[in-house]
């Protein structure tokens, strides 16, 4: 679904942010409201971003925190 080195855009992180939310779903080791609260929180923290390393960055991160089953929540 996403490529190891991430291309930033408003699709990448719109498509991020979709997946994140639906595997919230199967949580199972962790509340689901306070998930979806971090996940909003942090990318409403990181929308006003300028530099396109950073963004490239913090896409990465999610990436990554989506690929690892969140980290290990699921």
């Amino acid at each position: 679904m996403f490529l190891v080195m991430a291309t930033w855009s408003r699709v990448a992180v719109l498509n991020l942010y979709r997946a994140l939310l639906r595997e919230g779903r199967n949580l199972q080791y962790t509340d689901r409201d306070y998930y979806y609260t971090f996940i909003k929180r942090e990318f409403r923290k990181n929308q006003h971003l300028t530099r396109e390393e950073e963004k490239v960055k913090q896409l990465e991160k999610g990436i990554y925190f989506l690929k690892s089953k969140l980290g290990g929540l699921v």
